[in-house]
C-alpha cells in the first residue's frame, strides 16, 4: 500500500468517526437522538429519535412529536451515519 493511499484511508476513517448533522447519537442516559447541528465549538443541537422495535433502524421523531435540546459534545456517542438514519 502506497503512502497516499494508507493516508487517504486514515482520512476516511477519521471521517467517518466525526458527528456530522443527521448522525445519531446516544446520551449517557441512553437516549437516542438526531444531530441537527452544531451550537458554537463544543456543543450539539440534537432532536428526538428512536429505534424501530422490529428493524432496529433509529428514525428522527415526526415533526409534531419532536423535542429538542442542546448538548455537550463530550455527552454524544455516534450510534448511526446520516446514511442510516430515517424519519417516520
Amino acid at each position: 500500500m502506497s503512502e497516499s493511499t494508507a493516508g487517504q484511508d486514515g482520512r476516511a476513517q477519521e471521517y467517518a468517526r466525526m458527528i456530522k448533522p443527521g448522525d445519531a447519537v446516544e446520551t449517557p442516559d441512553g437516549a437516542l437522538w438526531v444531530v441537527d447541528g452544531m451550537v458554537g465549538p463544543s456543543r450539539y443541537a440534537l432532536v428526538s429519535a428512536y429505534r424501530g422495535a422490529v428493524d432496529g433502524i433509529v428514525y428522527r421523531d415526526r415533526e409534531n412529536d419532536v423535542v429538542t435540546t442542546i448538548v455537550p459534545a463530550a455527552h454524544v456517542t455516534k450510534i448511526a451515519d446520516a446514511r442510516q438514519v430515517r424519519r417516520s
